[in-house]
């Protein structure tokens, strides 16, 4: 397969594959040990996940590994950073349909004015960030809330939510 989207200047690094048959209340095979996923339609009570689910967990690991790379390159430690990703699904006029995503990232150990520059600089480099540019709207923050992962809350709660982004 060859990527005709790519620019002259650019390389394939990797290409994801993923099947789904029925949509919504469909079935997904993702990557290559073809995890099985239930598709559900949001807010259905069925086991499963749902499209905008999915969404916001690559968007939101991608994120966090753009920060990395940033950290690394501008030789800043910021420990594991976490995040959580709302990805919102809104009805519009005429039957069609947009997203938005707001990510809350934690930085442990990181002031204000480093975790807003990380954060900016990693917006500016997530493959993510970059294919939403211009058609979804994104609000990047440093977390002030408590975020559970597994059913444990990993990150404290308090404080204000500062080094905001906001991103059209």
């Amino acid at each position: 397969m060859t990527d005709s989207t790519a620019s002259s200047d650019s390389r394939l690094v990797y290409t994801a594959t993923s099947e789904v048959s029925g949509g919504r209340s469909g079935q997904a095979f993702v990557g290559r040990d073809r995890l099985n996923v239930t598709l559900r339609p949001p807010q259905s009570r069925t086991e499963g996940a749902d499209p905008e689910e999915l969404f916001a967990a690559g968007y939101a690991s991608c994120f966090l590994s753009a920060l990395q790379s940033v950290a690394r390159r501008d030789n800043v430690t910021v420990g594991t950073p976490q995040a959580r990703a709302h990805v919102s699904l809104h009805a519009e006029q005429g039957g069609s349909y947009h997203l938005s995503v707001q990510l809350q990232i934690h930085l442990p150990g990181t002031d204000d004015a480093t975790a807003g520059a990380l954060i900016h600089a990693a917006h500016a480099t997530c493959p993510y960030s970059r294919a939403i540019a211009g058609n979804v709207q994104a609000f990047h923050s440093r977390t002030p809330v408590t975020l559970v992962m597994g059913g444990a809350s990993v990150l404290p709660s308090g404080g204000t939510c500062s080094s905001k982004l906001w991103i059209r």
